[in-house]
């Protein structure tokens, strides 16, 4: 018995099928590389922060004046606090129900000059603004109306520092 080969351009040989992936496969995948690319070019071209900063390591001043009087109601004994970030110094605490805190200390005074606490599942952002009024020694460089806005995420705090849009002379 001889086998015969096929003539060319016959494809029902076995040898000469080539595997295919259902359709609703290659779909999924073509979908899938989509969402991919789109993340990736939203990182990439997403804002970055100006800063990221971390727990403070070693011995921190831990003495805080005027939290009794402070916007928000921390557990002091939940105090720890990060890196500073152009003299503003960050502090993350609890309230009393257990929801994340943040606090932005104004080093000449030791008071708090911003805070905020939200859920365990919202976003923790707090701004500072910089404002002609105020002689702040932190807003040094900065065009009146910036806004330093600190962004906890996990254990680390960004820092984004956003500029006002330039005014043309009137």
């Amino acid at each position: 018995m001889t086998e015969t080969m096929p003539a060319s351009g016959d494809d029902t040989h076995p040898s000469r099928r080539r595997a295919t992936l259902p359709r609703w496969v290659m779909v999924g995948i073509a979908v899938g590389l989509g969402l991919v690319v789109a993340y990736g070019a939203a990182w990439l071209l997403g804002p970055r922060p100006d800063a990221t900063l971390t727990r403070f390591r070693g011995d921190a001043v831990t003495t805080i004046n005027g939290l009794s009087n402070a916007a928000v109601d921390v557990d002091v004994t939940t105090l720890e606090p990060y890196e500073a970030f152009m003299g503003l110094e960050p502090w993350y605490a609890t309230d009393y129900l257990g929801n994340p805190c943040l606090l932005i200390i104004e080093p000449g005074t030791r008071y708090p000059l911003a805070g905020a606490c939200t859920p365990p599942e919202a976003d923790l952002i707090v701004d500072v603004g910089v404002w002609p009024a105020e002689a702040d020694q932190f807003a040094e460089g900065l065009p009146d109306g910036t806004v330093i806005r600190f962004q906890l995420h996990r254990d680390a705090i960004d820092v984004y520092v956003h500029r006002p849009a330039e005014q043309p002379d009137r």
